[in-house]
C-alpha cells in the first residue's frame, strides 16, 4: 500500500503544480527500534524502506538517500545526523535534477547466483568498487527456504584487470542449500557496512522477495 500512495502522492503533486515531471527525492527510513539477536523474518520497517526504494527506481525522476547507516540510537527514527541525511539529497538533486554525472548513491542489489552452498550477489551503482567498512561485512542473513541465519560474506575480487568489485560471496555453514540472501533487514540493522568507495552505504534488500517478483 505504502508504494502506491507514494507513487501517487508524486504523480498527484505533479499533476496538481502542472510543472511536468519535477524531482522528487527520498529519504528512506533510517533504523528504528530493536536490534535482533536473530536473523527476522518479518520487519514492516524493512518492507516500508523496500517500497521507497522501488518508488525510486519506478517512478520516473526520483531519488532516494540511505540513511540506514546513520541512524539514532534506535529510539527516534529521525536521524540526528542531519549533515549528512543532506549530503546525500545533495548528490541525488544534482544528479536528478542538473543532470550531473556523478555517483549519486549507494550500491543496489543487482541479481543473485547459486554457486555450490553459497550466493553471490551482484550490485550495480558500485562507483569505484564495493568495500566493507570497519572490517567483516555485517548483517547479511542467508536462507535455504525454511529458515535465515546469519552469514559470512566476503567481497570478491574481481577477475579481470580494471574491473571494478562488484559482488559479493554469501554462505553459512548452518545452511548447506541457499537459495536467498538478506542484508541488513530488521528494523535496526546495527553494524551493516557495505558501501562503495565514494562512501555512499548498500541499499538494505531480500533477494526473495525480488525473485519472485521477476517469476
Amino acid at each position: 500500500a505504502y508504494k502506491t500512495l507514494l507513487s501517487n502522492l508524486i504523480s498527484n503533486w505533479r499533476e496538481s503544480w502542472g510543472q511536468g515531471d519535477f524531482p522528487f527525492l527520498i529519504v528512506q527510513l533510517a533504523n528504528y527500534g530493536k536490534n535482533p539477536n536473530d536473523p527476522v523474518a518479518i520487519s514492516r520497517k524493512s518492507e516500508l524502506m523496500e517500497a521507497q526504494y522501488h518508488v525510486s527506481k519506478e517512478v520516473p525522476n526520483t531519488g532516494l538517500a540511505v540513511t540506514v547507516d546513520i541512524g539514532g540510537d534506535g529510539s527516534d527514527i529521525h536521524p540526528k545526523n542531519k549533515k549528512d541525511v543532506g549530503l546525500r539529497l545533495a548528490l541525488a538533486a544534482r544528479k536528478i535534477a542538473y543532470g550531473e554525472d556523478i555517483v549519486h548513491s549507494g550500491p543496489n542489489y543487482e541479481s543473485m547466483q547459486e554457486m555450490d552452498g553459497k550466493i553471490r550477489i551482484k550490485f550495480s551503482n558500485v562507483g569505484s568498487g564495493l568495500e566493507a567498512r570497519g572490517g567483516d561485512l555485517k548483517t547479511f542473513a542467508i536462507s535455504d527456504g525454511a529458515k535465515f541465519a546469519w552469514a559470512k560474506a566476503e567481497i570478491e575480487n574481481p577477475s579481470e584487470a580494471g574491473k571494478v568489485a562488484d559482488s559479493v560471496i554469501v554462505w553459512s555453514e548452518e545452511i548447506n542449500k541457499p537459495t536467498a540472501v538478506r542484508y541488513a533487514w530488521s528494523d535496526n540493522p546495527v553494524g551493516c557496512n557495505l558501501y562503495n568507495k565514494e562512501g555512499l552505504p548498500a541499499v538494505p534488500f531480500r533477494t526473495d522477495r525480488l525473485e519472485e517478483r521477476k517469476k
